[in-house]
């Protein structure tokens, strides 16, 4: 048995000998091309200030905190650390440890498993020059620098190069970098007990944390210190005491100003540069980060873990602050997560770059839109779009519309304006993250079913505050500049005349104040245009806005993208971006948006969005082109009429058809304001009980107008299982039907019922495909039919 293991071992092990003379070969090789000491690139310490000349971060590039540092400037005690730990035998084998290999296969062999390893010093700083995924021809690859290393390089020269690039967790490279930021004190410094705990980390930078996981750190510092014991660097007294004392650790995380924004910055900065001026305020960076963390704090009972913003100088596009969350350093809520240039949905926040393309294509500020339920089919059912209200309103005009975030009347805009128009559209606004094509969005594109990232809304919201001259975002004062984040290039992505518009919408208290009353949030006492948004289901909320001076854009939600508790952008960014917007100007306010000469105002029916008729019981001023000054005289309001009613009951008078003007067979007759509006209003004017001109006088009917509004033509419904089927039912509804004429509803042949003065009817939902036919009874030829499936 003994005889059968013996021959085991030594075939398990011959091949890895058989290579050793291979491998040795390097060493001669390796005088031939040696590493020297000026070889090696000086990795970057890289200072990082705000525009004030304040340092926000010292930093490796790419890499995190490095101070490179000579062996002869580290306290001896770390230096004995390091090598008691790493490599004991450091200064007698050539790079390579042949010894402490055949020791580690020999204890690998026998307990069937990776106990031991045998990587040197030098082979672990020939691995720093070259990370990457560890492989077989990698190792021979470090092996054969690490000879080189050793050819061209004193023991002295490796040593400061390794200990100058050790990881030691949270950003920090390099002893020196460790010793100050930890300890507060340069690396000559260091106490036995500090050298080992530090000597303990870069085993495990992650693992050994000293802000989680001290006892950790401590355990494995009893090690060091029992192995330097036994090299004979200390005493047994000595290496108790050290084991006794108690370490304490700096809090470097106040020196990490904006990390977001650094950590997003470093890749695209040259290695040679030492120092970088950004454009960043710390001033107004601190302020932001203090407001996310108490609008966090405050939402945090309603499944708000997470918070970003985002401000900058709309004059020159320089960002003045970057928080890319509520605590960096917050683990459990994925703190360093990067909210500015995370993608989301970003639910109504795209609407007023799609209105601004309505606006140039013929729309005005005044043209009429229908905010009524409406269904469309989806790949999973039918959708019916709400609003924030839940109500629907009618007729509306596009600035009530834009400034109450309405879905339906977005919805139809963009049918109207042509998805591809709308995604091309929104790519010349900087919305570059949109790389699906059209059919791959459709018209929910307005409502927020493409990802975006805050750092694109707000830098296309800078181009709406600068009248449609879009430009790249700066992270560094010149001669930098943009660091081209995106490669977005500046361009005019509209004229100003069209972009005031939209901007006087979005800074209309009054036009909002339907869904969001007139003391929202989001009301500021200054001019200031602000859009919200809400992604489905609560995951993300958006308030982005500008003055004439600053953008500001916040997003509050979870990077898990679990919901939160039923908040809305303005419940839960709208409050955030207030305090913002307010602490930016307390001590001064902006100036008013500049009107282009172009504009001019107009009074209008508020309910038709046409000039202001006789009939009109109120008015609102609205602004248009002056081009367009000649359509609105020549079209006053037709939705408002004067009918003559009976006192009494309110109603107008009608006899045998016609509209009585007389006083025949009426007592108490008076002049009475009546809405007249299309078919299709039909079921909002119903449940809203508006005072509406009879069928027979209305003059948006002229026989024809029958058609069915529910179901929309090729709907699909999914039934529910956890509902009873006698419970689920679609609804049936038609309008523009002649008076007092029935209408019957037939579907797939087979009458489901008869509706006589509201055509509105609830079917028993069967799954299968339906033709669903409405006929009125008198007028046969004016039915109508649509298709719909129900799964």
């Amino acid at each position: 048995m003994k005889r059968k293991f013996i021959i085991a071992v030594l075939l398990a092990v011959a091949p890895f000998f058989a290579g050793i003379g291979f491998i040795e070969l390097f060493r001669y090789t390796a005088r031939v091309n040696p590493i020297k000491s000026g070889d090696i690139g000086r990795a970057q310490y890289l200072s990082v200030y705000d525009r004030n000349g304040i340092l926000l971060q010292e930093v490796r590039t790419r890499d995190g905190k490095f101070v490179p540092v000579d062996v002869k400037e580290v306290s001896r005690h770390f230096i004995n650390a390091v090598i008691a730990a790493e490599d004991k035998r450091f200064f007698k084998h050539s790079g390579i440890d042949w010894f402490a290999v055949g020791r580690a296969a020999y204890q690998n062999i026998l307990s069937g498993k990776t106990r031991s390893g045998a990587s040197t010093i030098t082979l672990q700083f020939a691995k720093m020059q070259n990370p990457g995924q560890r492989t077989f021809a990698r190792k021979i690859g470090e092996m054969k620098t690490a000879y080189r290393l050793e050819a061209g390089m004193t023991k002295e020269e490796i040593l400061s190069g390794y200990i100058s690039r050790l990881p030691f967790g949270n950003q920090l490279f390099g002893v020196e970098a460790a010793s100050l930021n930890y300890f507060g004190k340069r690396a000559n410094a260091l106490s036995l007990a500090q050298s080992a705990f530090l000597a303990a980390i870069p085993n495990a930078p992650s693992e050994f944390n000293p802000y989680k996981n001290y006892e950790g750190i401590k355990k494995r510092q009893r090690l060091i210190l029992f192995r330097m014991k036994e090299e004979g660097y200390i005493s047994a007294e000595d290496a108790k005491i050290a084991q006794r004392e108690r370490i304490s650790v700096n809090d470097i995380r106040p020196l990490n100003h904006a990390p977001h924004f650094v950590q997003a910055l470093l890749p695209r900065i040259a290695d040679e540069r030492n120092k970088v001026v950004t454009t960043l305020d710390l001033n107004i960076q601190n302020m932001a980060v203090q407001q996310v963390r108490d609008i966090v704090n405050e939402l945090k009972d309603r499944q708000v873990t997470n918070a970003a913003a985002i401000v900058i100088d709309n004059r020159s596009g320089d960002i003045l602050a970057y928080v890319g969350s509520a605590d960096f350093w917050d683990e459990a809520g994925l703190g360093q997560n990067d909210g500015v240039t995370a993608l989301r949905q970003p639910g109504s926040a795209l609407k007023p770059f799609i209105y601004s393309l309505a606006i140039e294509r013929g729309m005005t500020t005044a043209t009429l839109l229908e905010d009524i339920e409406a269904h469309y089919s989806t790949p999973i059912g039918d959708f019916s779009p709400k609003n924030y209200s839940r109500r629907f309103h009618g007729p509306v005009r596009l600035r009530e519309a834009l400034a109450n975030s309405l879905n339906i009347p977005a919805v139809k805009v963009v049918e109207n304006i042509g998805v591809d128009n709308v995604l091309a559209g929104l790519k010349e606004f900087g919305f570059l993250s949109l790389k699906k094509d059209a059919g791959y969005y459709g018209a929910g594109i307005v409502l927020g079913n493409g990802d975006v990232s805050l750092y694109e809304l707000a830098r296309a919201y800078t181009a709406l505050s600068r009248g449609g001259a879009a430009i790249p975002l700066k992270e560094i004062l010149e001669p930098e500049g943009a660091l081209g984040y995106d490669n977005f290039k500046s361009r005019h992505v509209s004229l100003p005349r069209y972009i005031y518009l939209i901007t006087d919408i979005l800074k209309d208290p009054y036009a909002r104040a339907m869904e969001f009353g007139l003391d929202s949030v989001i009301k500021m006492p200054f001019p200031c245009a602000v859009k919200t948004g809400t992604s489905r289901n609560y995951r993300d909320n958006w308030s982005i806005g500008y003055t004439t001076d600053y953008t500001v854009g916040v997003w509050v939600g979870n990077f898990d993208g679990a919901a939160m508790q039923q908040i809305s952008g303005v419940e839960g960014a709208g409050p955030l971006f207030r305090r913002i917007m307010m602490k930016l100007y307390e001590n001064k306010w902006p100036e008013e948006f500049l009107k282009p000469d172009d504009l001019v105002e107009v009074e209008i029916c508020p309910l038709s969005g046409k000039a202001k008729g006789y009939a009109c019981p109120s008015g609102v001023k609205e602004i248009f082109l002056k081009q367009e000054m000649a359509m609105i005289d020549q079209t006053p309001c037709n939705m408002h009429r004067i009918l003559m009613a009976d006192a009494g009951t309110g109603e107008p008078v009608i006899e045998d058809g016609l509209y009585q003007s007389n006083n025949q067979g009426v007592n108490n007759l008076e002049e009475r304001v009546f809405e007249d509006m299309p078919p299709v209003y039909e079921p909002w004017q119903r449940e809203g009980k508006r005072q509406s001109a009879p069928h027979e006088l209305s003059l948006f009917r002229k026989g024809d107008e029958f058609s069915i509004i529910s179901p929309a033509h090729d709907a699909a419904y999914k039934r529910l299982t956890d509902l009873s089927p006698e419970y689920q039912t679609i609804r049936f509804e038609a309008v523009g039907a002649p008076p007092n004429v029935p209408v019957r509803w037939i579907v797939n042949g087979k009458t489901a019922g008869i509706t006589t003065l509201q055509h509105v009817m609830d079917w028993p939902a069967n799954s299968g495909e339906f033709s669903l036919l409405a006929v009125p009874e008198a007028r046969k030829e004016l039915s109508r039919e649509v298709r719909f499936m129900v799964r």
